[in-house]
């Protein structure tokens, strides 16, 4: 466990270090640094630190920060930083300028207590016209104050907004907002039909607990239906440290239009799988779990068709037309059940030449996957029929043409401030590889967890107070735009849904736009934009291997203040249709539960 927390601190040295230097180039130099953390204070000595990047050893002065001290870091503080001058000068033009860039601004004074905005300006101006061979050290050296204060708290936080491919989506996003505006009138003219409205079914939940005795995993269900479904099952998979309830208001919604949604935990990730004895950094994301969530769905759908063969019951599960909604990680997982090659050659390479400061948290959650002991992986499963993708995590987890395989109806949506799995790497270059039907729908002014429910507060990601989310009413927006493109992708083209094909459109979405969410949707990513995604700079090539400690360490940043790791999942309900199937189903397969009457969760006034 010391090795793990020794791993951690390097890793949250480098970002500091690296996010002290990025502001100072001028006459004065920096001699000391002072380190805070809440009340805590400790200083070092600049010169010290120079001598053990020249020469790798460590002076009697740091002896004392020794945990920190190792090869990774000697390298890092010599290694020159490449940035491209016009993709810096579009950034930091917008930075001066820009309500976002005076937040962020008056993030980095957080800080860094006692820097002027003027000198951060007056520092970039100057290192840009200097020339593009930027050390870490040196900027270090070059600070314009003789200490240099370093509150490590806020630092934390904007180690995860001043990475690389952040910094990509603070550049894209005006770009892609004004590419996918719509030409046709803004103000969508609405009939009597309007797929964000509750529709006219009475919705009701049952729950059971699946054992699935080959793979040892204990999967809980929901299930919701109304008296008269669908020809169509939806199963909704949620995302890493999350639960089966994340996304209650869109499975209550699509099954009051008639639809039986399924909703599962994914055990080895879910929020209770955070609370494990025994669990430490290394294990915080076990490589198999990039293979067993497909294969829960999988197992569920293989439930549910022997459900289906009990001539007794009333419920019936449409198991041969499934769609798959999947947030997150669970966007990974629709996207492989979907057809997407699973790439674990990719992944060990990317996270191989990977920095830190190159990296967003889906990055590392991804680099776990490096483990995985296959060329490719197919995880298919043909009764999936449609895919929908909300903020998936999909950089390098496909490779550079896995997504290729997915030719069945498919829709991605994106949020520009999402921080986790920044839009461009996860959503616009995935979104351009899919083959088939498909929809991309990008939310400017939205983050990672916008379109999640805002009455959970299970996620870890979501009780974080180092993450600025945009959730609550103010996401409001996202969520009716997801109520409604969900419906109508599930209706378009079944018996009487053509009428739903109109809100599939850029017009339509845009007039969902409210407040600081802007809504776009297109089919196709035009070349003018596409020229200017392959110009947006790459990730560095490095020497460096992350460890499974680095891969994970920024989950650290999104625990909750308060874990509860005794918290038993709800106790479910049975309709009165399932119970005699309870006594004659095999032990394996289901756990036993109090079987009593279904929950009514929704029912049209």
């Amino acid at each position: 466990m010391k090795r793990q927390l020794r791993d951690l601190k390097v890793w949250v040295m480098v970002g500091l270090l690296s996010l002290g230097g990025a502001w100072g180039q001028r006459a004065i130099a920096a001699e000391t640094l002072r380190l805070k953390l809440g009340p805590l204070q400790q200083t070092l000595q600049l010169e010290d630190l120079e001598t053990f990047a020249e020469t790798g050893q460590v002076p009697r002065n740091l002896r004392p920060y020794g945990v920190f001290l190792d090869g990774n870091l000697q390298k890092f503080l010599q290694r020159r930083l490449q940035i491209e001058p016009e993709m810096a000068d579009q950034f930091f033009d917008q930075l001066w300028r820009s309500p976002t860039g005076k937040q962020i601004l008056a993030q980095i004074q957080t800080a860094l207590p006692g820097t002027s905005i003027q000198d951060l300006q007056a520092t970039v101006d100057l290192a840009l016209g200097q020339g593009v061979e930027i050390s870490a050290l040196n900027l270090l050296q070059a600070y314009p104050k003789q200490e240099l204060t370093i509150d490590l708290t806020a630092v934390a936080g904007l180690l995860l907004q001043l990475n690389l491919p952040n910094i990509q989506n603070q550049l894209l996003a005006p770009r892609v907002t004004e590419a996918l505006e719509s030409t046709e009138p803004q103000i969508f003219q609405r009939s009597n039909l309007n797929p964000t409205a509750p529709g006219p079914q009475t919705v009701r939940r049952q729950s059971l607990i699946l054992q699935d005795a080959k793979r040892d995993r204990t999967i809980p269900i929901d299930i919701f239906d109304s008296p008269q479904s669908q020809s169509q099952l939806v199963v909704l998979s949620h995302g890493f440290a999350a639960n089966r309830h994340f996304l209650d208001y869109l499975a209550v919604h699509l099954a009051s239009h008639g639809y039986t949604v399924v909703t599962l935990d994914h055990p080895g990730s879910n929020i209770q799988s955070l609370f494990n004895p025994g669990l430490n950094l290394d294990t915080l994301l076990p490589a198999t779990e990039f293979v067993d969530r497909p294969k829960d769905i999988q197992f569920v759908l293989d439930q549910l068709e022997r459900l289906n063969q009990d001539q007794t019951l009333t419920t019936r599960f449409a198991t041969d037309n499934v769609t798959v909604i999947g947030h997150s990680f669970g966007g990974y997982t629709a996207l492989a059940i979907a057809g997407g090659i699973v790439d674990p050659i990719a992944i060990r390479a990317h996270c191989q030449r990977a920095t830190p400061l190159t990296r967003a948290p889906g990055d590392w959650l991804q680099c776990a996957a490096a483990k995985l002991p296959y060329d490719q992986l197919n995880l298919r499963d043909e009764r999936v029929k449609q895919a929908i993708a909300l903020n998936p995590l999909s950089d390098q987890i496909f490779g550079e043409q896995g997504l290729e395989k997915i030719k069945i109806p498919t829709l991605i949506v994106a949020s520009t401030k999402d921080t986790v799995t920044p839009s461009l790497a996860h959503q616009l270059k995935p979104f351009q590889q899919l083959g088939g039907e498909k929809y991309l729908v990008v939310a400017d002014g939205a983050t990672h967890m916008s379109v999640t429910d805002v009455s959970n507060r299970d996620s870890a990601l979501a009780q974080s107070t180092l993450v600025p989310e945009v959730m609550g009413n103010a996401a409001e927006p996202v969520r009716q735009m997801v109520r409604g493109v969900s419906l109508s992708f599930l209706a378009r083209h079944q018996t009487g849904g053509q009428n739903y094909q109109q809100f599939l459109t850029g017009a339509y979405v845009q007039s969902l736009s409210q407040g600081a969410i802007k809504l776009r949707l297109t089919e196709t990513i035009s070349p003018e934009l596409e020229r200017f995604l392959s110009r947006l700079p790459q990730a560095p090539n490095s020497a460096e291997v992350a460890t499974p400690t680095q891969q994970a360490a920024f989950l650290n940043m999104g625990r909750s203040p308060n874990p509860t790791p005794n918290r038993t999942y709800p106790q479910g309900v049975l309709t009165e249709s399932l119970k005699p199937l309870m006594t004659n189903l095999e032990s394996e397969t289901f756990l036993a539960i109090k079987p009593d009457n279904f929950d009514v969760l929704y029912q049209k006034p």
